[in-house]
């Protein structure tokens, strides 16, 4: 029966191409088509089960087949495919099919399996490549490290943005876009400017945002996009985009064999600063889901998403947003202070303070290779960078700077790993007072998380801001122990009740998790009581540490014993 399958296939496609054009080919429950010069759009859906819905005279759903995407691109070297549909079971020859259809385009060549993001709807069919020796996966890390047990150890290997699969003679690069997902990736094939999305920006029924936190990673995810292109000089015009559900066309009212584009993806930018600003049009979704009850559109573009956690997001900043690329929002804390948020991990904040003479930037982001510009839109006085520790969330757009300050004892993170700091390395010292002309900035050591975290303060302003030191809720203590903790809880809450300090501006800040001198005083009391064994941590592996301590609604995660010593 397998060996029919896969022959009637071949000689169907054989006898399509002898005529010309390339039609769309049934194999089993899949239906091929070739969108490309050596790329083909796998459905699954056959004419027995067509894609999409059906209704009745009375407007009764009568069929409904949610039909996901696959992609395969076939380069001179090797193959890559991008997502594997849904895990279908309303036929029983679907792996096999698959697997004939696959093997009848790329030959030899080896095969690489990649995914937009971790829905089962995505990779329903891992089932028909994973016991194949032959067959490789790169997993987007940011959906899949917590799924790697779902593919072999030595066939298996995670990435990040930026990955670039070169199929010979076809280049394929990752571009992140996080909302749908917190880890979803898009894939440009470079020189067609054809862009594989899978849910990343919908594909007719709109994108579907599931929390607050989606959206404000989506905020800066469409902008970061549109910036990607551009830079890849794709051509706007000719740009085609390829959805997870290519069946929501319908949905649009495009032209006969037109597919989704750069206007598309512009409405989508559109759609989201509207619904930050609550101007967006509106309408219900009836998809009877909750968290899903809200279409919010622009021209084509729709954000499937809960109006309730719309006013919720709009309502977390008290402080109005000022600036934003496709890297860093800007919100404005007072006339001469503001709070960025980077968008790679967990909104990951940079500071600026300005003076009569100079501005402050306190910590970088993760990536934000026009610090520089966007701090210039801010201030015109010159500035100066300082960290508030050395981890790569918190520097990352030191490039933009030609010097940077930072405590001695976390240089060697700057300094060292990944991508080294090129520039002049000065260090801060505990009680260290930074003159911006009519502002004055006093340093503070505060350990724990890192060896060197400092916590800047403004006396006359009555806030400081503390990067990960008492940590936006998690402190994880990844380099010191409870001992280290109590005494830098001790020497903070003394400063903060001597200067009348009322808040902490953390290092992922998100509108209504400033740090509080209380906050402090109780990250001091479980500590003791870690110590004077009245309470301990629970087993919990999560950033490398073992240990989960949760109260006052602060987590402090640490490694037991070490943290005890």
């Amino acid at each position: 029966m397998k060996a029919s399958i896969f022959l009637s296939a071949v000689s169907a496609a054989v006898l399509l191409m002898a005529c010309g054009q390339p039609k769309d080919v049934e194999v089993g429950p899949y239906t091929v088509s070739v969108i490309g010069q050596n790329v083909y759009h796998i459905q699954d859906y056959n004419t027995a089960n067509p894609a999409g819905e059906a209704f009745d005279a009375e407007g009764t759903l009568t069929h409904f087949n949610n039909c996901s995407d696959i992609y395969l691109l076939v380069g001179e070297k090797e193959a890559l495919i991008i997502d594997l549909s849904n895990p279908i079971q309303w036929a029983d020859n679907a792996a096999e099919s698959l697997q004939g259809l696959v093997a009848e385009r790329i030959g030899d060549k080896p095969l690489t399996i990649t995914f937009t993001h971790n829905h089962g709807d995505h990779t329903g069919m891992i089932h028909a490549f994973v016991d194949n020796p032959q067959v490789r996966f790169a997993l987007p890390q940011g959906d899949f490290r917590r799924l790697a047990n779902l593919f072999p150890e030595d066939r298996r290997s995670f990435f990040g943005e930026g990955e670039v699969f070169d199929l010979g003679g076809m280049e394929v690069e990752a571009i992140a876009v996080p909302g749908h997902t917190a880890g979803s990736m898009v894939y440009l094939l470079k020189g067609q400017d054809l862009l594989f999305t899978g849910d990343a920006i919908g594909s007719g029924h709109g994108v579907w945002i599931f929390n607050e936190d989606g959206f404000y990673s989506y905020v800066s995810a469409v902008p970061h996009l549109i910036e990607m292109l551009q830079e890849r000089g794709v051509d706007q015009k000719r740009l085609k985009v390829y959805g997870g559900h290519y069946w929501q066309k319908d949905w649009l009212d495009l032209p006969k064999g037109k597919e989704l584009g750069m206007q598309y993806i512009n409405d989508m930018q559109a759609v989201v600063n509207e619904i930050e600003a609550g101007t967006a049009a509106t309408e219900p979704s009836n998809l009877g889901r909750p968290g899903l009850d809200t279409y919010f559109r622009h021209g084509q573009a729709i954000v499937t998403w809960s109006a309730e956690q719309a006013a919720q997001y709009r309502a977390h900043y008290a402080e109005k947003l000022v600036y934003r690329d496709a890297d860093v929002v800007f919100r404005q804390i007072d006339e001469h202070t503001w709070e960025g948020n980077g968008h790679l991990v967990y909104n990951e904040s940079i500071y600026v303070i300005e003076g009569e003479d100079r501005a402050l930037v306190i910590d970088a982001g993760t990536s934000v290779p026009h610090l520089d510009k966007a701090v210039a839109a801010l201030t015109d006085k010159p500035v100066m960078l300082a960290v508030t520790h050395g981890h790569g969330d918190h520097v990352g757009g030191a490039v933009c700077f030609p010097e940077v300050w930072i405590h001695p004892a976390d240089t060697g993170m700057i300094a060292g790993g990944r991508n080294p700091y090129k520039g002049k390395i000065n260090l801060l010292e505990d009680g260290q007072v930074i003159d911006l002309g009519g502002r004055k900035i006093e340093v503070l050591h505060t350990p724990g998380h890192t060896l060197g975290s400092v916590t800047f303060f403004d006396k006359d302003h009555h806030y400081g801001f503390s990067g990960d030191a008492f940590g936006s809720t998690n402190l994880l203590l990844f380099a010191g122990t409870f001992k280290t903790l109590i005494n830098t809880c001790t020497r903070t809450a003394e400063y903060m009740q001597k200067n009348g300090i009322e808040k902490l501006y953390p290092g992922h800040y998100h509108g209504d998790n400033p740090e509080t001198l209380q906050r402090v005083l109780d990250e001091k009391k479980m500590s003791e009581e870690v110590l004077a064994g009245k309470r301990e941590g629970v087993p919990d592996n999560a950033n490398g540490l073992n240990r989960d301590l949760f109260d006052y609604g602060v987590h402090i995660r640490y490694n037991y014993p070490a943290a005890l010593e």
